[in-house]
């Protein structure tokens, strides 16, 4: 029935109690054999055997034991086989243990399982037949009052004591009579029988079900001897008498010192005798009368009657013997599935008398159905009594005040029965509702008293499990037992702390929720239970039955036979405390624990999954991270502190943390973020630790002897103490190491950053050389990195195992910070690297072999770089995607930090490795992390460095080919990323190789398909003035370089380049617009549409360049003689600046004028604003408007042709404001002693005249432009606001600005209010037009003739010498 082992074929028993041997006949005759020697209690060879074919059996061998040590090639399936002579065997050789197997103190037991309330061990006793033989049927019984164990097949019944510490122990097998000849047949019933007066041995009473046969052995000791007289017989057989065609016994109980009772399939029962009334071997059977069945008392019966035996009443379920009071009587109690309960007092001989028969049916379903809602709604016929069994008598006063059963604990009376039954309602073929029920009976009197339900197990019973469920309620009645097919109960039977609701549950007759927990058999093969038993304490010198038990316990047990697996002890741990205020309870923790260390063995008969938890997703959560971080601090008791060997010590602990996992995945619990993430943590930590580990033995065996210290073991060492658990020399912890990686792993993020900390410190304090801090570095480096991407490997590994997304990563406020990117290792990570690279700097260049350090080690450390790099990368990139998705605002603001760091650094970095002849390693860190601006300068910097190699002095023709056909190879690559990466490369490449070397470069890059130059070249507004070309050249499009150039001349701020690209623009569009006239007439009408918007813009923005180059015409004359331009401006401004420097109150505009002066001298292209303030605030000769016109007129174009709606309205009246009050009108309003004649050229000669006459004169040509406005409607423009270029410049220069604005507006009200200026005005006006006029008729003749000779309509008035000044037409 349990684990088979190697057994080899041997010859008979060799051990006696006599150390004389006597000589083994010569022949091989049967009849006359040599008596076998007496037991000796010495070792015996496994190889021991019975020799069942030398030697015939005889009727007396029937009865005798044989050996249990078999060889496994004569065992065979249960059924009929020719039995030899007897054979008791003795072994005290263990088993040897199992590594990582748990054993229990003393006992030799291992631990299957175990919590705060109880411990499941496997004893290590076990008959080797039974382990060798697991297949076959095979049921027995635990007699822990004998310390033996019982178990019998269709052949044989094996008996060894269970408790034994011997792996092989002492067995006792019996060859059983008249063995079934149909292996479906019910298997033998047994009963060990109390030891008889001469004996100290019980003895062995077996019933064969079908055939009625009882054989009976007085001693089991006894029984292995054969005397020297063969014939003397040491068992008696009988046949039970009166049994029916058909019937067989289905039940045998214990009830010594009256004897035995047998049940009966048809529901009879009989009272069996194995010694007469003088104490001597004799076996009687006789038939008890009872209400259980319709049968016949006594020896009548019918065929009738057994078909007919199940009732109304039900099946037989359970007999148990009740307590006995007097010698050779006990009570008999027999219960059926329905509820029918049967009382007898039976006594020596057979004699009984019917105590009670009572049906309790009806009491049962109430009581149960009102203290258990969940079973109210189940179906009545679906009620069954599973089993029962009597409570304990004469317990202690502490667990009788304890208990929550009733008053009935106190009696001893034999009239009263006090039972705890096990019922149950099926609600479906795959459910059941157990409940335990108090029941006390005194003759025909019933109660039904305290109803506990079993809430832990719900599978219905097994129609062809070996054994019916029993239930155990073991002395102190404090924890009952039930033991299904293949799963044992624990329920507390103990009251629970007071409170309200407990209070409440008690008046209702309902067991308040108590310790309750479940273990499993593996449902699988033949793991099955086939016999259990009990163990109870043997406290206050009480022994049960009158026998002193072999196994002594302070706490009750149940004991177990499982096939397959062994002897299972399921023992409460402490019972006291269930009396207690605070008894044991079931925690998520504790289940958890149960699950992940013991359910990791693949060899444990318990499973741990499969039934969900009674816990919230949440506690379950909590419970778990908690266990996990005392998995990985070594803080649980199931992980010893001083292993053997640490690496398999964490390779155990990370085994724990994937079965924790495991285990939740398979209880399907709902997670939340943040436990999926610890847990993973937790484990990741696990993991590279181990790794860790492997490392500093790796470092211990590459270091010479006397210099062992490496990074790992300084970095320990070196630790803050606030940051580590310090060991303790004074109980023997002496290894540092060892006791950081047995308690401190859970920190390990400290420990990777400490490693460079462990260089900067060694070599600041010049601990060691320059070949040790050599080494050093390199161990940091592969630390560092490889503990990193060990974190990371496992992360991506057991993501889906973890139920988390790795490339998301951690995020939320409930998550911590990732263990692998916090900004201790970050930051430490950048100062390695770059440590790293001063140290190549001071002893790679210019040679690596002439370096004072061992070379392999610096190359190695260069090597690693680009490893280490992306490691730094990675953490950053880590610690931004979590920041950035936290609702904390300091971690939000160093996420942004952290970015800024990693946008400065990952291009330098990458860069950086090109100094060490690592472009390729460069250039796939750049990919690796999307950095496509150092993938482009590294591409670039490699094809300039391998073309300078190519045409370096001294480099040598098949060198040179060598370098351009790499170089080419390279440039054949960036084609490849162009396609791969698109504008995210190509345009950083275009700017790397414009940067290195110019336009050229751009526009003739041999690779790119995808035009991506061209893209790159629009896309950058400072590149137009090579986008254009690109366009023509390339692109052949004319449309496109002219709407370039327009652009780029629009935008463009010196004057000179701004007509240049303007011009070219318009030429373009005007080129283009001719090919397009060539083609489809209606598509050209179009094309020419859309284009005269544009023609007309650059038309404005040339006419304003045009007046802006006017006006330095009229400067430049004044400037000529200066030396530089801080010159330049000084006479700009003593002349030019004259009218605006004598204005008082106008310091302001003052500035802007002298603003405006730079640019003009610098020759900035001006904003129309900034050249209307210009015109209208310069001083310029009387005579400028013969050569460029009358500047306020021209600023009045400016407006014109620069902008638009209240903007331009706004301006025009600033310039007429201007206009108005650069003459004094109150002195032209004086026309005292003045003629017409002499008033008229007074008025010819004001600014406004000039005005008035340029614009009548524009109007001629141009009737949309009108102006003009009279003086009172100039009034209050920018005296509250100021135009857009002021918008975003300081309060008080702004104010100053309005306040010089509003001394302009006061100075016109005052021409207007007392000079009468709006008179005036019409009359400039009209005098202007009138001039106009005159000048117009006088030229019509010239313009017939002119026109008549070379097609001219018009020439304006002064280039036609019309005009020669304003003054002459009066």
């Amino acid at each position: 029935m349990f684990e088979p082992t190697q057994q080899d074929q041997g010859g008979p028993a060799k051990g006696t109690r006599s150390s004389r041997r006597r000589a083994r006949p010569s022949n091989t005759d049967a009849t006359v054999q040599a008596p076998k020697a007496k037991r000796q209690r010495v070792p015996l060879h496994e190889t021991t055997v019975a020799n069942t074919e030398a030697h015939p059996e005889t009727d007396t061998d029937m009865y005798e034991a044989k050996s249990d040590k078999l060889a496994l090639l004569d065992i065979k399936r249960d059924g009929i086989e020719n039995l030899g002579g007897p054979r008791k065997e003795l072994s005290v050789r263990s088993k040897k243990q199992k590594a990582g197997e748990r054993t229990a103190k003393g006992d030799g037991s291992i631990v299957l399982t175990t919590n705060n309330a109880y411990t499941v061990s496997k004893l290590p006793a076990l008959p080797d037949r039974l382990r060798a033989d697991a297949q076959n049927r095979q049921h027995g019984a635990v007699y822990s009052t004998s310390g033996y164990a019982l178990s019998l097949t269709h052949t044989h019944a094996f008996v060894w004591p269970y408790a034994s510490t011997a792996a092989s122990p002492e067995t006792f097998t019996f060859g059983l009579p008249y063995p079934s000849k149909n292996p479906t047949d019910p298997l033998p019933l047994g009963s060990l029988v109390s030891p008889s007066a001469a004996s100290d041995e019980p003895g062995l009473v077996v019933v064969m079900p079908m055939s009625g046969k009882i054989a009976y052995w007085e001693s089991i000791s006894s029984a292995a001897t054969l005397d020297f007289i063969r014939q003397q017989r040491h068992g008696v057989e009988d046949t039970i008498p009166g049994m029916f065609s058909g019937e067989h016994v289905v039940q045998i109980v214990n009830a010594e010192s009256a004897g035995f009772v047998l049940v009966f399939s048809s529901g009879r029962l009989a009272y069996l005798s194995v010694r007469d009334m003088h104490g001597r071997p004799a076996i009687s059977v006789q038939f008890l009368r009872s209400s259980l069945t319709n049968a016949v008392g006594g020896l009548l019966g019918s065929i009738r009657q057994v078909l007919g035996s199940t009732s109304a009443h039900g099946d037989v379920v359970a007999v148990r013997a009740s307590h006995a009071t007097r010698v050779g009587e006990r009570v008999i109690v027999g219960a059926t599935t329905k509820g029918k309960l049967n009382v007898w007092r039976v006594h020596r001989g057979g004699h009984h008398d019917i105590l009670s028969d009572i049906d309790l049916r009806s009491d049962l379903i109430h009581q149960i159905q009102e203290a258990d809602p969940a079973s109210a709604g189940l179906p009545e016929e679906s009620f069954e009594i599973v089993d029962f069994t009597c409570v304990p008598r004469g317990l202690d006063n502490k667990y009788v005040e304890a208990s929550r059963l009733s008053e009935a604990l106190v009696h001893d009376e034999d009239s009263v029965q006090h039972l705890l039954l096990l019922t149950s309602f099926s609600s479906s073929k795959s459910q059941s509702h157990y409940a335990l029920v108090e029941v006390v009976i005194s003759g025909q009197n019933k109660k039904v008293g305290a109803v506990r339900p079993l809430t832990s197990y719900t599978s219905p019973v097994r129609p062809n499990a070996p054994e019916r469920p029993k239930l155990y309620l073991p002395r102190p009645a404090m924890v009952a037992f039930v033991v299904f097919d293949r799963a044992v109960v624990i329920a507390s039977m103990a009251a629970p702390p007071d409170s309200p609701e407990s209070q409440l549950q008690e008046d209702s007759h309902i067991i308040p929720a108590t310790f309750e927990d479940v273990v499993d058999l593996r449902d699988e093969g033949n793991v099955q239970i086939v016999g259990s038993g009990t163990e109870e304490p043997t406290t206050n010198g009480h022994f049960p039955d009158e026998l002193r038990s072999r196994h002594r316990t302070k706490n009750p047990a149940a004991v177990l036979l499982v096939q397959g697996v062994g002897t299972v002890r399921v023992a409460v741990s402490e019972v006291d405390r269930f009396a207690t205020e605070k008894p044991p309870t079931i925690s998520a923790k504790s289940k958890l624990e149960q699950a992940v260390f013991f359910g990791i063995k693949n060899d444990n008969p318990l499973v741990f999954q499969g039934r969900s938890l009674p816990f919230t997703a949440q506690e379950i959560g909590n419970a778990a991270i908690e266990l996990s971080h005392e998995i990985v601090a070594s803080k649980t008791p199931f992980i010893p502190n001083v292993p053997a060997s640490l690496e398999n010590n964490m390779r155990t602990r990370v085994e724990y943390l994937e079965r924790l996992i495991s285990y939740l995945n398979t209880l399907r619990v709902d997670l939340d973020a943040r436990t999926r993430w610890v847990l993973l943590y937790d484990s990741e930590k696990m993991a590279v630790a181990t790794w860790l580990w492997r490392k500093n033995e790796q470092f211990i065996a590459e270091r010479p002897k006397g210099d062992k210290q490496n990074v790992i073991s300084e970095t320990v060492v070196y630790i803050n103490e606030n940051q580590k658990t310090e060991p303790n020399p004074a109980v023997g912890e002496v290894d540092p190491v060892r006791h950081w990686f047995i308690n401190d792993v859970w920190r390990l993020e400290i420990f990777i950053a400490w490693a460079y900390q462990i260089i900067k410190y060694a070599y600041t304090e010049r601990l060691t050389d320059e070949n040790g801090i050599n080494r050093l570095i390199l161990e940091a480096a592969i630390v560092n990195k490889g503990a990193l991407q060990e974190a990371e490997q496992h992360r991506l590994k057991n993501a889906r195992l973890y139920g988390v997304n790795p490339r998301k990563g951690a995020e939320g406020n409930a998550i911590p910070e990732p263990w692998t990117a916090t900004s201790f290792i970050g930051s430490n990570l950048k100062r390695l690297i770059e440590f790293c690279h001063e140290w190549l700097d001071n002893y790679y260049f210019p040679s690596p072999e002439k370096a004072s350090v061992d070379v392999k080690i610096l190359k190695s450390i260069r090597d690693m770089l680009p490893a280490l790099t992306s490691r730094y990368f990675t953490a950053l990139d880590e610690y931004i995607s979590w920041a950035e998705k936290s609702l904390d605002p300091d971690t939000r603001e160093s996420g942004k930090r952290c970015l800024q760091e990693y946008v400065e650094n990952v291009y330098e970095k990458i860069l950086r490795l090109k100094d060490y002849d690592l472009w390729d390693e460069a250039i796939a860190l750049a990919q690796e992390h999307q950095a496509y601006a150092a993938l482009a300068d590294v591409m670039v910097q490699h094809i300039l460095t391998l073309e300078e190699s190519a045409l370096a002095p001294g480099t040598s023709a098949t060198k040179a080919e060598e370098y351009r056909a790499k170089a080419e190879d390279r440039k054949r690559q960036m084609g490849g990323f162009f396609n791969q990466y698109q504008e995210r490369f190509a345009f950083p490449a275009y700017e790397a190789l414009l940067d290195a070397s110019g336009v050229q470069a751009v526009l003739e890059f041999p690779y790119d398909n995808e035009g991506y130059a061209t893209k790159f070249l629009r896309s950058r507004p400072g590149l137009a003035k090579i986008s254009w070309i690109n366009d023509v050249e390339r692109e052949k499009d004319i449309d496109r370089a002219a709407e370039t150039l327009l652009t780029l001349g629009l935008e463009e701020q010196h004057v000179w380049s701004k007509k240049i690209e303007l011009s070219l623009g318009k030429l373009a569009l005007l080129a283009d617009e001719a090919d397009q006239r060539n083609g489809d007439s209606e598509m050209s009408n179009d094309f020419s549409n859309s284009k005269e918007a544009k023609l007309e813009k650059v038309d404005q923005a040339l006419e304003i360049i045009t007046i802006q180059d006017g006006l330095y015409s009229q400067i430049r004359p004044t400037i000529e003689e200066a030396v530089d331009e801080s010159a330049e401006f000084e006479l700009a401004m003593q002349f030019h600046g004259a009218w605006i420097n004598g204005q008082k109150k106008q310091k302001a505009l003052q500035s802007v004028f002298e603003d405006g002066m730079q640019r003009l001298l610098k020759h900035k292209a001006l904003q129309p604003l900034d050249l209307i303030d210009l015109l209208t605030l310069v001083y310029l000769d009387p005579k400028h408007f013969k050569a460029i016109g009358d500047q306020f007129y021209l600023a009045l174009k400016v407006a014109r042709h620069g902008l638009k709606g209240e903007e331009r309205r706004n301006a025009e009246r600033l310039i007429w404001r201007r206009c108005l009050i650069r003459d004094d009108w109150k002195q032209v309003n004086v026309t005292n002693l003045k003629d017409d004649q002499h008033q008229l050229e007074v008025l010819g000669e004001t600014a406004l005249y000039r005005t008035l006459f340029a614009v009548v004169d524009e109007q001629h040509a141009n009737d949309a432009f009108r102006p003009c406005i009279k003086p009172s409607d100039a009034l209050g423009v920018y005296t509250d606001s100021l135009d857009r270029r002021f918008d975003g410049m300081d309060a008080s220069y702004r104010n100053k600005l309005m306040d010089a604005m509003k001394v302009e507006d006061a100075k016109l009200k005052t021409y207007i209010d007392k000079a009468r200026l709006d008179e005036w005005y019409k009359t400039t006006l009209e005098a202007a037009e009138n001039t106009v006029a005159i000048v117009y008729g006088r030229m019509t003749a010239k313009k017939a003739a002119a026109a008549a000779v070379n097609g001219s309509t018009r020439a304006p008035l002064e280039a036609a010498g019309a005009v020669s000044e304003g003054s002459s037409f009066w």
